[in-house]
């Protein structure tokens, strides 16, 4: 086996946590709740307060909060089930959808009608989530869309699954001396530039 396959086989998409499935619909209670007040608060919002919990937390921990796996869409990182999920919620009346004026755009709201259960986060866990709700709590949409456009997201293609490694690319140009080892190995193993 090359170091390809065993890297391939180490990427992970889903990391199976205790509750699997339900502890991102509780997140999304979660983030819905504390959210209530927010200047704006929409899907992209949602999505991307949820994105950037997992992926710090993995980034840190090398375990995300909910688990569940993520892809590339236009308007930035989101959970692969969001759409069948929030359609369960809604018909359950865990969540509602309210419209509302926000300047020149109709923004769709999320609301909790239910508490979150929590017993599947640790207070670490939550931490996350909640430094990922002031992150982007005076954003709009676009701005929250536009700040997760980074490199892991510019790996992939709209509809790509994430992988939680993404999480360790880094948006900072390289240092000087480690453009210099890449281009000399570059040079050395013949790659060409485009």
């Amino acid at each position: 086996m090359d170091w390809k396959d065993r890297a391939a086989r180490n990427v992970a998409y889903v990391v199976p946590l205790p509750g699997g499935q339900r502890r991102l619909k509780e997140a999304i209670l979660y983030v819905c709740q504390k959210s209530e007040d927010m200047p704006r608060f929409g899907a992209i919002k949602l999505n991307k307060i949820l994105w950037r919990a997992d992926f710090r937390s993995f980034y840190e921990r090398r375990i995300p909060v909910t688990g569940r796996q993520y892809q590339r869409l236009e308007l930035g990182p989101a959970p692969v089930e969001m759409p069948p999920l929030i359609a369960e919620m809604l018909r359950d009346n865990l969540l509602e959808i309210e419209s509302r004026g926000a300047g020149q755009f109709m923004e769709r709201r999320h609301k909790a009608l239910s508490e979150p259960v929590l017993k599947f986060f640790s207070p670490d866990d939550l931490d996350y989530i909640d430094e990922s709700i002031w992150h982007y709590w005076n954003m709009t949409g676009t701005e929250s869309s536009d700040l997760s456009h980074g490199i892991a997201w510019k790996t992939r293609y709209n509809g790509d699954p994430m992988p939680y490694q993404s999480a360790l690319f880094e948006d900072a140009p390289l240092p000087p001396e480690g453009l210099k080892h890449f281009a000399a190995m570059g040079e050395r193993l013949g790659w060409r530039s485009a």
